[in-house]
């Protein structure tokens, strides 16, 4: 029997792809990458990087709910940019939204500059990883 649980938050669009927007392995949610899509496959906040942040941890919130968990269970965050990193002025939008949904708690946490995601319109795109034992869920 697999201790794989696949957590599928009802969205329409992905059906169609052989993926899991998440899934759960023992202790450990490992969240697919979340771009600014809504239900039905579109690209919410086209050129605003806010926008496109709130969308991510929006969706994000509804597969940890699914999970069992909340933001304060994740333990490492990659954040794949196309926006110019090295300008702290082009990603602040991103770290001030972040802060609305993590409050203080501090996941560990990297930044990748990429030159593209499956959407031209996308800015950004964020996986998560987080810990769950067993008996919270």
């Amino acid at each position: 029997m697999s201790d794989i649980n696949f957590i599928d938050p009802g969205w329409q669009w992905d059906a169609e792809f052989p993926l899991s927007q998440g899934l759960r392995v023992g202790d450990v949610v490992i969240l697919s990458g979340q771009c600014a899509i809504d239900g039905e496959g579109k690209v919410v906040g086209a050129g605003d990087l806010r926008a496109q942040t709130r969308k991510i941890f929006e969706n994000i919130q509804e597969i940890l709910d699914k999970a069992g968990a909340s933001f304060t269970d994740i333990v490492k965050l990659t954040t794949f940019f196309t926006v110019d990193i090295t300008d702290f002025e082009a990603v602040k939008g991103y770290f001030d939204v972040r802060r609305e949904f993590f409050g203080a708690h501090k996941p560990a946490s990297t930044g990748v500059q990429v030159t593209a995601l499956v959407y031209p319109e996308l800015m950004l795109e964020v996986e998560a990883t987080a810990y769950l034992p067993r008996g919270r869920d």
